[in-house]
């Protein structure tokens, strides 16, 4: 069929639009492959079932290597850049014992905590990491759906910290992060299971589970808290 145009005005024949329409389709299909959960990922706000005032990860033994054990021992507690108001980035945002919330757009989910006003973008599936990505404190995150799980991986970290202790990381650090809901008696929960693999600081990959519950009338509120105010 032949394209007729009229001034600006293009006339897209029927056989190209429909493939451009599918073509749309498959893309959302692959962004979203469970619009479901999405929705129900952005209900409201997820609260974390750890009781308030410290990192989920100061409970945990890490498996460090000898160099990340000796800058674990030497880290100087004073010189937390979390009490200089500095977001302290992946991995610890995410355990900070923050309310947290997702939205989705397009390609991207964005997630959002409450402290520091952590602010996440994840490039979902079909979204190459660009050459020019520099390392940041929260990396670079891709994800996608697997079944009802949003699967999150991020690299280009930069040197810090896990925890407000002091266990480090390195800028070769990499996070998978596996996002679910699950319908309980109670309501809606959030789990995520999160793997570190840090070949500098710890010995082998450690995994953790942690749970949020869901509060759908909450808001997340601003921290308000700057670096240069201290």
């Amino acid at each position: 069929m032949i394209t007729r145009r009229s001034g600006s005005r293009q006339i897209i024949p029927s056989r190209r639009l429909m493939l451009l329409t599918v073509s749309f389709m498959l893309f959302q299909q692959a962004v979203f492959a469970n619009p479901e959960v999405a929705r129900k990922m952005a209900a409201g706000v997820w609260r974390s079932l750890v009781i308030g005032g410290t990192n989920t990860y100061d409970f945990y033994d890490f498996p460090l290597t000898p160099g990340g054990q000796e800058r674990y021992e030497n880290f100087p507690l004073d010189q937390d850049p979390a009490l200089r108001c500095e977001p302290p980035g992946m991995p610890r945002a995410f355990y900070y014992l923050s309310l947290m919330d997702f939205s989705f757009q397009g390609d991207r989910v964005t997630m959002r905590y409450e402290t520091m006003d952590v602010v996440r973008t994840v490039h979902m599936e079909g979204a190459p990491l660009p050459p020019e990505a520099i390392h940041t404190p929260d990396g670079y995150s891709v994800g996608h759906w697997d079944g009802d799980t949003l699967v999150v991986d991020t690299t280009h970290l930069t040197v810090g910290e896990t925890t407000r202790d002091g266990v480090p990381k390195s800028d070769v650090m990499t996070l998978n992060e596996m996002f679910s809901v699950e319908g309980r008696d109670d309501g809606p929960y959030l789990v995520v299971t999160t793997t570190i693999t840090d070949p500098v600081n710890f010995m082998k990959p450690f995994t953790s589970v942690h749970e949020f519950e869901n509060e759908p009338d909450w808001e997340l509120l601003l921290f308000d808290c700057h670096p240069t105010e201290y």
